[in-house]
């Protein structure tokens, strides 16, 4: 016999012999049970587990805190690139703007080129009745100067207009005139920065400190104003108009692409002590203090002799840092708060390919309808409970990815040279956008892990980095139902859980045998407990998504052995997790879920698929009697 073959016959021919030996008896005793039918979360999560032991000095490990740190590398690869791979349109801008924000030498050729446009906007005032013009034109350009605009969305989603003071170069009232020794030198280290920019932009020495000293005494005033307070108003237009007095708010909200019957104005005592100062100061100091804004704001994308006395005042002095930021790290910064949109697109186009977005999106359609169906011969739901659910349901918007009109992004062009008006471009583009901007705001960047739904708005919303693995891969399995699709009919059913009267009460009764269950699973291995009753709400949503994206798979055609192994597996996947025993038993007083492994098992020992897809037969803990099992949507 060949030694390889010999090798392998061995232990074949041992096993054989033992069996022989234990006589007939052990021919006759019931098999043993699969190891998925004795504990499916260690079988189906046992390489992960071998393999991220918990870290020391950690509580937790967990997928999903995988995930999170995979969604925050694949953005800071974003943040830092100044190349983009050919056909990634945005995340070209996005490198040639980081580009820009590196090249000092670029940047102290530039000077003022890209301001000049800016004050000479301000140098055609020649009279008094010349600066809301001015002013509307500025917004225009780019510089929001003494207004800010502000779109925003209310309760129901809705956006609207906010127009408030914006007029102050520090960043609170209180800092104008305060009698604190610790606050005093702020102003005048302000002042004496203005002073410099005033200068280097052409105001002789010998006036720079008198002109500093009239945007100082006119920022006070208005500061005063600000601090009086005043109530929070919505206003028509009209009267919104009469409250700005000579600033020409309809004008400034054009300029913001901005077409509104009534804003909402913060302040409306600032405005009027804004008329004041427009009727009472002479039009040339108005010339000094519109300079002077437009060229504290650019301080930070011009030269050294600009950028610095900015950066000392605002990151050393105020933000108390030990040093300036970076140029390239401060965009990122700015981008990532003003911007995320950008930064939304760019990393989609990066991390989300098209094929998986697709399939994404059908798997959610799919999910969608099989919950339409489970409402629709759900017997126990009055006809008035089940009409409210369907109604919701097929209203409901599901978001997968952020969408944005395609054309969004076409003006947003960036030199690779030019940091100053890269910058402004920004900023036009940004008060183009406004209001598109508002109408696909979400409560997460794309770059952050989110399935989540929106009450007020009835919309359902996944983001990008949701669409990897474990939730979903390129190899469009029927792991993606288990997994991607399990989490969408969560949040589905949560959705319609609206039930009042006889439809609540049809609901608990189905649903709160599964706090019964989960009293009784050991939270660690121990005496400690699961808590059953606060898990309650997410063990219920739980089995409801399992039954709802079984159904979904099964629509696609009955899925065979080994599509059904990986459904059950791709929701295992997502609650892999290491836990140190004490914290993990200390956290059942306070935690709204069960501990992974009972999010694994506890709602698969409800379903008779499970136990059909891995043959559990018998007395095993995967697989509760029939009568014992709670069924909510199936």
């Amino acid at each position: 016999m060949p030694t390889r073959i010999r090798k392998l016959f061995s232990p074949l021919l041992a096993g054989l012999l033992v069996t022989l030996a234990a006589g007939p008896a052990a021919a006759q005793r019931a098999p043993v049970a699969p190891a998925a039918c004795a504990d499916f979360y260690g079988h189906a999560n046992a390489a992960w587990l071998s393999q991220n032991p918990l870290p020391a000095g950690a509580n937790s490990l967990t997928r999903w805190d995988q995930l999170n740190a995979l969604g925050q590398s694949q953005r800071d690869q974003v943040l830092a690139a100044t190349t983009a791979p050919a056909g990634a349109t945005v995340s070209i801008r996005l490198a040639d703007l980081f580009a820009s924000a590196q090249d000092e030498a670029a940047i102290e050729a530039a000077g003022l080129k890209a301001a000049q446009p800016l004050l000479a906007i301000i140098d055609k005032i020649k009279r008094t009745r010349d600066i809301p013009a001015a002013v509307a034109a500025l917004h225009a350009a780019g510089m929001p100067v003494l207004v800010n605009v502000q779109v925003l969305r209310d309760a129901q989603g809705n956006p609207y207009a906010q127009v408030g003071p914006g007029a102050l170069g520090l960043p609170d009232a209180g800092f104008y005139a305060s009698a604190d020794p610790l606050v005093q030198p702020v102003e005048v280290r302000y002042l004496a920065a203005v002073a410099q920019w005033l200068r280097l932009a052409g105001t002789p020495e010998a006036k720079m400190v008198e002109q500093a000293g009239w945007v100082g005494r006119m920022e006070r005033d208005l500061a005063k104003a600000t601090l009086a307070g005043s109530p929070f108003q919505v206003m028509q237009i009209k009267e919104a108009q009469s409250v700005g007095g000579t600033i020409d708010l309809a004008a400034i909200l054009k300029a913001h692409g901005l077409k509104a019957t009534q804003v909402a104005v913060s302040t409306p005592g600032f405005f009027r002590a804004l008329d004041t100062q427009i009727a009472n100061t002479k039009p040339d100091q108005w010339k000094v203090y519109l300079r002077a804004q437009v060229l504290r704001e650019m301080a930070p994308t011009l030269g050294k002799a600009y950028h610095d006395p900015w950066a000392q005042l605002y990151e050393v002095t105020l933000a108390g840092q030990a040093a300036p930021t970076p140029r390239a790290l401060r965009a990122r910064w700015v981008l990532e708060a003003r911007v995320p949109e950008i930064l939304d697109a760019a990393y989609t186009q990066r991390f989300l390919p098209v094929p998986r977005q697709e399939r994404a999106r059908a798997v959610a359609a799919s999910v969608k309808a099989s919950a339409i169906a489970a409402v629709e011969r759900a017997a126990w739901l009055s006809p008035t409970g089940k009409a409210a659910a369907l109604e919701r349901l097929k209203a409901m918007s599901v978001q997968v990815g952020r969408s944005v009109p395609d054309n969004v992004f076409d003006e947003l062009q960036f030199s690779r040279t030019d940091l100053a008006g890269n910058v402004l471009a920004l900023r036009r583009w940004l008060m183009k956008y406004a209001l598109v901007r508002a109408e696909f705001a979400w409560p997460a960047e794309q770059w952050q892990p989110l399935v989540a739904y929106l009450p007020t708005e009835n919309r359902l919303l996944v983001t990008a980095a949701t669409l990897q693995p474990p939730l979903l891969d390129d190899a469009g399995s029927a792991a993606d139902f288990g997994a991607f699709g399990a989490l969408l009919a969560q949040q589905l059913s949560l959705a319609i859980q609206t039930w009042d009267g006889a439809d609540a009460a049809a609901w608990s009764k189905r649903a709160t045998p599964l706090i019964a269950q989960y009293n009784a699973y050991s939270a660690t291995g121990g005496a400690t407990r699961v808590n059953g009753t606060r898990s309650f709400p997410q063990n219920q949503a739980d089995l409801a998504g399992l039954e709802l994206a079984w159904d979904a798979l099964n629509a696609q055609g009955k899925p065979d052995a080994a599509a059904s192994k990986a459904f059950f597996t791709g929701w295992a996947g997502l609650w892999a997790r290491q836990d140190k025993d004490t914290a993990l038993a200390a956290a059942q007083a306070t935690a709204n879920h069960a501990p992974g492994k009972w999010r694994v098992n506890g709602p698969l020992s409800n379903l008779p698929a499970f136990a059909d897809a891995y043959t559990c037969k018998g007395k095993v803990a995967m697989q509760r009697p029939a009568k014992d099992q709670v069924a909510l949507w199936r």
